[in-house]
């Protein structure tokens, strides 16, 4: 399936609005006609919704008060978050939290560890579960490192 780029889709939607013809936007853009088709199916089908929506049409309004929505934060800060505050009481680790931060005293790794919890202790949970808790337990700072400062030759 052939997806353009955001500009590209956007030129083809602006081309489509000015009631250009598939050939023509492909003369301009260079894009495949089969992709432009596809793209005025989903012009076609934004239409409509548009025409008909509720809300009061904002192009042309002599409104200048309208302030434009924040922008949403990137993505990799919430993934961030989500792995620096690991929620160890709604793992189903927990309750065997003392004999899995032995193993991993041990050095063992954490599909051996799900191993024997499933025939020790008949766990019912995933092998994902225990390894984002052995990998939450592993997460130590790293090794600090003092600073010696000496004139030269000294």
């Amino acid at each position: 399936m052939n997806v353009l780029k955001q500009h590209q889709q956007s030129t083809v939607f602006t081309l489509l609005e000015l009631k250009k013809s598939q050939r023509e936007i492909h003369r301009i853009t260079g894009i495949d006609r089969k992709t432009i088709r596809r793209y005025m199916a989903i012009f076609a089908a934004r239409a409509p919704t548009a025409a008909n929506s509720p809300a009061p049409a904002t192009i042309g309004s002599k409104d200048t008060d309208q302030t434009p929505p924040l922008p949403r934060p990137p993505a990799f800060q919430a993934a961030l978050t989500k792995a620096c505050n690991f929620d160890f009481a709604r793992s189903l680790c927990e309750p065997h939290r003392q004999w899995i931060e032995e193993q991993v005293r041990l050095q063992r790794n954490a599909q051996a560890i799900y191993q024997d919890l499933v025939d020790q202790y008949v766990f019912a949970a995933s092998y994902e579960s225990v390894k984002r808790f052995v990998r939450a337990l592993r997460h130590i700072d790293p090794e600090q490192f003092d600073r010696l400062e000496f004139l030269p030759a000294e």
